[in-house]
């Protein structure tokens, strides 16, 4: 009997930390003070799947100052594939790789680049699969940041 009771409440005391892990970083994330996430998945001229986060944040290289960070994926769905991918932030490149190899999870580039307060923000990826001519292209629109948010920025 003290067994069976003992593995009740190890299995409640899972479930209800499992519970917190899963939905803690959710509720955290609609209340972030740089405002919440945009985002946007699709699929590629032959149909690779992809999704692009973008969103504002103050904890980048200088604290307290405005990043605007895009988080691209592309589902490769397998290891050796060569992509070039660029990022621009409102038309202006600032990140580029010109052999971006998948593994077997696919690609993922997380990047920021520096951001100005009272300007929104059209967040672009581009990526073109080397051996097939592949194009995928995303972008995601931010208003501007709220005041909040780096306040060490312009």
């Amino acid at each position: 009997m003290r067994r069976a009771m003992t593995a009740v409440v190890l299995s409640a005391t899972t479930l209800a930390l499992a519970a917190g892990v899963l939905t803690g970083p959710a509720a955290q994330a609609s209340g972030r003070r740089c405002g919440p996430a945009a985002s946007k998945s699709g699929a590629g001229t032959l149909g690779t799947t992809w999704t692009l986060k973008s969103m504002y944040d103050d904890d980048g290289p200088v604290p307290g100052k405005l990043v605007v960070g895009e988080e691209f994926e592309i589902n490769t769905q397998g290891a050796g594939q060569h992509w070039t991918v660029t990022f621009t932030d409102n038309g202006t490149e600032f990140f580029t790789n010109p052999d971006d190899v998948s593994t077997a999870d696919g690609i993922r580039e997380v990047h920021m680049n520096p951001a100005v307060h009272h300007t929104p923000q059209h967040m672009a990826a581009h990526a073109v699969r080397h051996d097939t001519g592949e194009v995928i292209d995303g972008a995601v629109d931010l208003g501007p940041a709220p005041d909040r948010c780096g306040p060490l920025s312009p």
